[in-house]
């Protein structure tokens, strides 16, 4: 705050700086010239129910006017608020104009080489795709959080369309699930925590998220097999023989490791258990049956039973390595869990005595 000596020196300060003389500073008042002359050698002050009238001429606050001070921090944030405010309204028109200059050549362009609308519209729907990141967080006022995300995969849904239809494919699907799965993973826990229609189930979000991207998961790995099955990539479907066993697993999994914060016990303990269940990985490989060749090689280079360190070859250096790593998991959870145990009998001993 930048202090000023008496009231009508800032008046007189103030009323110089936007050129006004102290007849036409009283004219707008409806006073006498005197009156003003009077206030600016403090011998009056102004009434009351000029305060407002007065500071608006000076292009001054009130507590500015009535405290004979300019508040500089106050003036800095206007400036910096002004400044934003111009910076946004560029930043549209320019993304605007920017717009309507790639497609005005581009309508052009496709009407008179191929004589009809044809990658126009991905070119169109690719805008309107940019618009939704550039523009559209700006017109949006509430529930940016939701509308947001819908629109801008709207957006995404009509360009994938556009694509497929323009390259006579029919692979549309996929990414659309795809796409719809990695935003149910990201926006479902968050709006669980941040809404309150969902507070009574907020304790056990992770569970439900957990669920709902299982459900996802499924939808996506039968979008993807029957899609194989159709175009001859796949002779057979694999999602119950394959696909549904490894999400159910890995579900399984992940519910038990959530499962595990609940327990009340220490966090040796805790970790023990979460490492456990990863050794449990391990454990299930060898039963996972599957047709593709590929895959079941894959699953050989992990199946720890497949382990000999008598012999480091290539048949067997995968499985020995993926054994030590087994072992390690075990011999650090099994001394987590111990010492764990330890620290809790312990404690228990104290809150006895």
């Amino acid at each position: 705050m930048e202090n000023k000596n008496t009231f009508g020196s800032y008046l007189k300060q103030k009323r110089q700086e936007k050129n006004l003389t102290q007849k036409e500073l009283a004219k707008q008042l409806y006073v006498s010239e005197s009156a003003v002359s009077k206030w600016e050698k403090d011998v009056a002050h102004p009434d009351i129910t000029l305060i407002s009238k007065l500071a608006e001429i000076l292009d001054v606050t009130e507590h500015e006017l009535i405290t004979a001070s300019t508040d500089v921090e106050l003036k800095k944030e206007k400036v910096e608020a002004r400044k934003w405010r111009i910076f946004s309204k560029s930043w549209t028109m320019f993304f605007s104009i920017a717009y309507i200059v790639a497609l005005i050549p581009c309508f052009i362009c496709n009407l008179a080489v191929n004589k009809t609308l044809s990658w126009f519209w991905i070119v169109l729907f690719s805008l309107v795709l940019s618009f939704t990141f550039t523009n559209l967080p700006k017109l949006i006022k509430k529930h940016k959080l939701i509308i947001l995300p819908a629109s801008m995969y709207a957006a995404l849904i009509v360009l994938l369309g556009a694509c497929t239809i323009y390259t006579k494919g029919n692979w549309f699907a996929i990414p659309a699930v795809a796409i719809l799965f990695a935003l149910v993973i990201i926006f479902v826990p968050i709006y669980i925590s941040k809404y309150k229609i969902f507070e009574k189930i907020k304790k056990y979000k992770d569970f439900i998220s957990i669920a709902i991207d299982f459900v996802m998961l499924n939808i996506l790995l039968i979008t993807i097999d029957i899609f194989c099955v159709v175009n001859k990539y796949s002779s057979s479907h694999w999602y119950f023989s394959l696909g549904l066993p490894i999400a159910l697993c890995c579900f399984l999994i992940l519910n038990l490791l959530m499962s595990v914060r609940f327990l009340k016990t220490n966090k040796l303990i805790k970790t023990s258990l979460i490492l456990y269940f990863f050794n449990l990985i391990y454990l299930i490989v060898p039963f996972i049956k599957t047709s593709s060749k590929s895959l079941t090689q894959e699953l050989n280079d992990i199946n720890i039973f497949n382990a000999d360190f008598s012999k480091w070859i290539d048949s067997t250096l995968e499985p020995n390595i993926h054994l030590i790593i087994f072992l390690c998991l075990f011999v650090t959870a099994t001394l987590l869990f111990i010492f764990g145990l330890i620290k809790h009998f312990k404690r228990n001993k104290t809150t006895k005595n």
